[in-house]
């Protein structure tokens, strides 16, 4: 008569066992926390009309001189982003890469400013000094005139976060690096609940495409991470970019 009742407390046993397990991988992954090292900000902005691609390269170029040296002082990194395969560009992105240095970013920005540049284009000029990694990077930047930008906005799924991604990245790098190809990544915590990100990849060969297809889009280890990058995460869109550096 005992034995059911005996069964039924030790599943219940087991199965609070399990729990226990999982909420105890779930508290020590979300403990490993990235190890950031910077901090970006990405400006959306737009020319106004009238204005065009030639008009933005000209006052970067005759302004190039008097903001290097504050910039270089400040340890600020400037980029602009351009869609890629895009004839009528009328929209870009400005990157800055600082060490947490607000007041240096506010300085360049009401520089340009004063100087006209919304004469020529319109930002989004708001400064949140996302924190970012890079999570692999074995290339010097400023051997390419331009890099290819993938710019992914992400998101962690409920139980997930970048403790539990951490295998999937350090797996995915790794057979990355295997195939010769020049690449970085960056992941950039966009948000303060650290459950919005963005994975941004950067690809220095021009051929890259080719590369990945053949080397890499229809290989099992590509499958297996794929699933495993699709269990930690959902990514919302993605958008490429040539990435041109200013100073």
């Amino acid at each position: 008569m005992n034995r059911p009742i005996y069964l039924m407390s030790l599943l219940i046993f087991i199965f609070a066992c399990e729990q226990d397990k999982s909420i105890n991988e779930n508290r020590l992954s979300s403990l490993i926390k990235p190890n950031f090292s910077y901090n970006q900000d990405i400006f959306n902005c737009n020319l106004v009309s009238n204005s065009s691609l030639i008009s933005l390269e000209s006052f970067f170029s005759k302004q190039s001189q008097k903001y290097s040296s504050s910039l270089q002082a400040n340890d600020l990194n400037i980029s602009i982003l351009f869609p890629e395969n895009n004839e009528n560009v009328d929209n870009f992105l400005i990157s800055i890469k600082s060490n947490g240095n607000h007041t240096a970013i506010k300085n360049f920005i009401d520089e340009i400013k004063s100087d006209g540049f919304d004469n020529i284009a319109k930002c989004t000029f708001s400064i949140y000094q996302y924190k970012a990694l890079d999570l692999s990077k074995n290339v010097n930047a400023n051997n390419y005139s331009f890099i290819n930008i993938e710019i992914l906005r992400c998101s962690f799924n409920k139980g997930y976060n970048f403790g539990t991604f951490q295998i999937a990245i350090n797996r995915y790098i790794n057979n990355i690096k295997k195939l010769g190809m020049q690449y970085s990544a960056s992941y950039l915590d966009i948000n303060s609940s650290d459950s919005d990100f963005l994975w941004i990849n950067s690809f220095y060969d021009k051929n890259y495409q080719n590369i990945l297809l053949e080397n890499w889009i229809n290989q099992k280890e590509s499958a297996e991470i794929k699933d495993e990058f699709l269990e930690n995460t959902t990514c919302i869109d993605s958008t490429k970019y040539k990435s041109y550096k200013l100073y």
